[in-house]
């Protein structure tokens, strides 16, 4: 098994009446985790403990073999986001922007910077305040990929966007993670994104990480349980991870209940 780009251990903080409860997981590089779950499950609290974690209560996170803890300036160069608000500047074009804050990556490219506006059909002298919601999400997809982070982090970034624009924003993303073994944390609600990117699906609930598995994990178990419903026909439908989460406890219990019945008659 390869090497875990990304390791939570046990990380855990309390906000008020809400708690971030003992987070752990991993993933590896090149490799598109979709975080989702119900509103106000946690889903950024756990995306502002990854870039913040010297703030949790306990617990670590690693990446790139970087305590970020310890390091978080050092580990904060490994890592690009993608939010709703992001502090650029306004009243300044995408080229100015990109001059003034790159400065603080280590290994940022102007150069490269450039060639993702281009690619993205951004223009540089355009100023931030004049770009529309999809396209601040893609300025910033270029800004990040500008310094090469080993892991992006996008907390509901393309919420409310229309499916076709959805659609060709994931088309990049799924690119950039191809040629640059980026690895990629999506927090979203929107499972039908899910659906087509994501490689590994986790499900906050209450503060906790409900479960964590690949993506065709979750579809076999659902396939697997819709069989022993309806039949042999019923498990080789179009499976939809909407209706895997909305049926998770079953599919758990309905293979724990097929362990007993092997353990019964192995006796």
């Amino acid at each position: 098994m390869e090497e875990a780009l990304l390791k939570v251990n046990g990380i855990s903080k309390k906000y008020h009446s809400f708690a971030l409860n003992e987070v752990t997981f991993s993933l590896e590089p090149g490799y598109i985790l979709g975080l989702t779950g119900r509103n106000g499950a946690g889903k950024t609290t756990l995306i502002k403990q990854l870039l913040h974690p010297e703030t949790a209560a306990s617990g670590s996170v690693t990446i790139a073999g970087i305590d970020a803890g310890k390091h978080p300036v050092q580990a904060k160069q490994e890592m690009g986001v993608l939010m709703e608000e992001m502090p650029f500047l306004e009243d300044w074009s995408l080229e100015k922007n990109g001059k003034l804050l790159g400065a603080y990556y280590e290994k940022f490219s102007q150069e490269a910077f450039e060639k993702y506006l281009r690619k993205f059909e951004l223009g540089k002298g355009t100023t931030y305040r004049n770009l529309s919601r999809g396209m601040r999400m893609k300025f910033q997809l270029a800004f990040a990929l500008a310094y090469k982070p080993k892991l992006l982090l996008m907390d509901e970034a393309t919420g409310g966007l229309d499916v076709v624009f959805r659609k060709e924003f994931y088309y990049l993303l799924q690119e950039a993670v191809e040629q640059e073994m980026v690895s990629v944390i999506i927090s979203t609600h929107v499972t039908e994104d899910l659906d087509k990117v994501a490689d590994y699906v986790a499900f906050m609930e209450g503060g906790r990480m409900k479960f964590f598995e690949s993506k065709e994990e979750l579809y076999e178990k659902y396939q697997n349980y819709m069989r022993r419903l309806h039949g042999e026909a019923a498990g080789h439908g179009t499976v939809r991870l909407e209706d895997v989460i909305y049926h998770y406890d079953k599919l758990v219990e309905g293979k724990e209940r097929q362990k007993d019945e092997c353990y019964k008659a192995d006796r």
